[in-house]
């Protein structure tokens, strides 16, 4: 036997059950009614929208605008100005050549002079420690009565606007001594000749007179160039991903 209290009750749950259904419902067609709807953006392939620079800037938390990356290095394969020019890796770089030359002010004038000059990195190095041995103050008296002085050996017949100071200073050595590098590189068209054209002179070169001397001189420079390329790409270049396209790199962190 069922009393009249149970059946009030069980009315009451099934009105209050329906108001709720319908508040509910409601609510549910005012939010669909006056609210706008998502914008739904479609999926596109990082590769379309991503640029080198961006990639970067991400990496770094650097703004695009500060990212600096010349891709005229990696077509001529030399991941060291790739890198050099870089903000993210220019660091690693510079530490790398001073700890090479034992002197900050020594590493920069190269590294500034030879990205001005677009030089391979390690080509100017060789260069400048198979002539001086990064010593500023280097001199060398030739047979024709002409000096070679500073970290480049400058030779003053070569160049007689510069005084006794420049010869001595690293930044003019530098840029004299790349700028010229770079005329022998233009004019021979790759780098042993140009080298020979660096240490002879361009008439002795073009006339087939190039001296033993030099040529031992060339493979002294490329020996060390060589040294240095194993020794940049396993103490700097392996914690950096170059495959990027434009060459953009990627530190990798443990």
């Amino acid at each position: 036997m069922r009393y009249k209290g149970d059946n009030t009750e069980f009315l009451y749950m099934c009105r209050f059950t329906a108001i709720l259904l319908c508040f509910i419902t409601v609510v549910a067609t005012c939010i669909y009614i006056f609210l706008p709807a998502s914008k739904i953006i479609p999926f596109t392939p990082v590769s379309q929208t991503v640029t080198p620079r961006e990639i970067i800037a991400v990496e770094t938390d650097m703004p695009v605008e500060d990212v600096s990356y010349f891709s005229s290095s990696v077509r001529r394969g030399d991941d060291g100005l790739a890198l050099y020019r870089q903000p993210s890796s220019r660091a690693a770089v510079e530490w790398f050549y001073m700890n090479e030359t034992g002197n900050r002010n020594i590493a920069i004038a190269i590294l500034e002079q030879a990205d001005k000059n677009d030089i391979p990195l390690s080509l100017a190095f060789a260069l400048a420690h198979t002539e001086s041995r990064y010593n500023i103050n280097a001199v060398n008296y030739n047979s024709n009565n002409s000096i070679d002085r500073g970290l480049f050996q400058l030779n003053s017949r070569s160049f007689p606007q510069l005084t006794e100071a420049d010869f001595f200073n690293a930044a003019t050595s530098a840029q004299y001594g790349m700028a010229h590098l770079r005329f022998c590189l233009n004019v021979a068209g790759n780098a042993v000749p140009a080298l020979a054209m660096y240490n002879a002179g361009a008439t002795r070169v073009r006339s087939n007179g190039t001296p033993q001397s030099t040529l031992n001189y060339i493979g002294n420079i490329m020996t060390y160039k060589q040294m240095l390329d194993k020794r940049f790409t396993n103490d700097v270049l392996s914690f950096y991903d170059t495959s990027l396209n434009m060459g953009a790199s990627i530190a990798y962190q443990d």
